[in-house]
């Protein structure tokens, strides 16, 4: 009975508040009234393989069942509007923010890409401070807003997030519109990427005292980053990404005695930069560091353990496109802690093996040898045993070699070191039977998953007794590489392959054809 009542209820409060076809009337008028301006705002929106866009109108009556519309479930009332790329308007126009007041709970709005230029004067985004005080993420990335977007902004004090990337706000900033954004006191995201940003931006931002994650990202910031004083309003930062610019130092910007106060910062981006050795001594009072990517710098040669061990609860370390070559000592590294480290694309010879074997708890593994002749010996690495993902490279191309025997050898065998490893990527080794012979016969291998062969020269006289086991990989990758014609049965069975893609590979046998489904192409059987 109570049930039967309740239903009753929920219809009169429908008929009541307006709702037609499950949505608010006042709010499906409202959507249609940013049509011409926002014209698939009632489409489908899919991205294609050739990154052409393709539209497909909505078919249902039910605005809160559009993709680009998300309501809440009970009061029906429209939440989110994802206005991404949605404008047809091909030249730069003025929007008038007041178009979005009839949504009244609405939390998000993304105007990704539409070219807008501004807001209709006395219609801009400060109007909409009044009534959406649940507004709490607003995405204006991709667009052509420049400085004076901002003074309006400032007084949507309910945002959480805010996304400027890719606009147009210059270096000069007479308004000092940035630091009228520290009104925002409930502000945790900022994007500024892809923004001409003086080097001083960091003390523009000074007074967010909420913001825990900040983009700065390919702003054009060059050479020191300029701390003139600070309110140590950074306490609560978590993620900086500073990735993309020309600087060169981060001078005394984590130093706690003499700048700002960095004690709650967990990922640090530092890629694309020109950064040296010394970029890690700058680090060292970053004790809660998580995450740190210096990959595309100019570090060379060898790297000094001790400032890096200072960063003791580091779990993710990127160091790949850079000239390192080592660490000094040779075995020091003691980042217990390390789940993640690639140290792909440098200049590191077969040693450097023996220098991770400290990294106890390490999951995944990317490294690149550009001096080896000869085996490679995994024995080195006996210590990882969490190791779940191995990524290694050659960049002695083992396929086009005139002697097969040159360059760096891999033995699959070796794998046996790694109960828990689940991904292998081997590109440009060769894999004979001398250096699979020299290994235990442990060639169980129930945890690989994967298993990609890029560039590889496979011995031809390998033979079923030097092979493997492999009956539960799922994924098979043989892609510019030259197999035996009995490959199949070194290979042995593999009852659980789904994935098989052999592209421009070398060899006289056909591929096992167990998987669900396998790509060919510009192959020679």
């Amino acid at each position: 009975m109570e049930s039967k009542w309740l239903a009753m209820v929920l219809v009169v409060l429908s008929l009541g508040s307006g709702l037609c076809d499950g949505c608010l009337e006042e709010e499906r008028f409202a959507l249609f009234q940013l049509k011409p301006f926002f014209e698939f705002i009632d489409y489908k929106f899919q991205d294609l393989i050739n990154d052409d866009f393709v539209y497909e109108k909505e078919s249902s009556s039910n605005c809160c069942e559009w993709e680009r519309v998300e309501c809440n479930p009970i009061t029906r009332r429209v939440t989110h509007l994802f206005l991404n790329y949605s404008s047809n308007m091909e030249i730069d126009w003025y929007l008038n923010a007041s178009l979005f007041l009839p949504f009244e709970k609405l939390q998000s709005i993304f105007l990704r890409g539409n070219f807008i230029t501004g807001c209709v004067a006395n219609q801009g985004f400060e109007r909409l401070s009044s009534k959406l005080d649940k507004l709490e993420n607003l995405d204006l990335s991709n667009n052509h807003f420049n400085n004076s977007i901002l003074a309006s902004l400032s007084e949507l004090s309910s945002l959480k997030s805010l996304n400027l990337a890719g606009n147009v706000f210059t270096r000069s900033n007479p308004t000092n519109g940035i630091e009228m954004l520290s009104k925002l006191n409930n502000l945790e995201t900022l994007d500024l990427s892809f923004n001409r940003l003086a080097n001083n931006i960091l003390s523009q931002l000074d007074g967010f005292a909420s913001l825990k994650s900040l983009r700065l990202e390919y702003c054009e910031l060059k050479r020191t980053l300029d701390i003139q004083e600070s309110n140590n309003n950074w306490m609560n930062l978590k993620e900086l990404y500073l990735g993309g610019n020309e600087i060169k130092s981060l001078g005394s910007l984590f130093h706690e005695k003499e700048g700002m106060k960095f004690n709650k910062l967990e990922v640090l981006s530092l890629n694309g930069n020109l950064f040296n050795n010394s970029v890690f001594s700058s680090l060292v009072e970053l004790s809660n560091l998580k995450s740190l990517d210096l990959s595309g710098n100019q570090l060379e040669g060898a790297i000094y353990t001790k400032d890096l061990n200072a960063l003791s609860n580091l779990e993710e370390l990127i160091l790949d496109y850079n000239e390192v070559n080592g660490f000094i000592p040779s075995q020091g590294l003691r980042l217990m802690n390390l789940k993640h480290l690639d140290l792909s694309n440098n200049g590191f010879n077969n040693s450097i093996l023996a220098s991770l074997a400290t990294l106890p708890n390490l999951k995944t593994l990317s490294i690149g040898i550009s001096q080896c002749n000869g085996l490679i010996d995994m024995k080195d690495l006996y210590g990882l045993g969490k190791l779940e993902e191995l990524t290694m490279a050659s960049y002695i191309d083992a396929y086009t070699e005139a002697d097969a025997d040159a360059g760096c050898s891999f033995s699959l065998q070796s794998l046996g070191f790694f109960p828990t490893l689940n991904t292998l990527s081997l590109d440009g080794f060769n894999i004979n039977e001398t250096t699979m012979a020299s290994y235990s016969r442990n060639t169980d291998f129930t945890s690989l998953k994967r298993l990609k062969l890029l560039y590889c020269n496979v011995n031809k006289n390998l033979t079923r007794q030097e092979g493997l086991n492999l009956r539960s990989l799922e994924e098979l990758e043989l892609s510019y590489s030259s197999l035996p014609s009995n490959f199949i049965q070194v290979f042995g069975p593999l009852i659980s392959l789904k994935k098989l893609t052999a592209s421009d590979i070398d060899g006289n046998n056909s591929p096992p054809m167990h998987g669900r489904y396998s790509i060919f192409s510009y192959s020679s059987f």
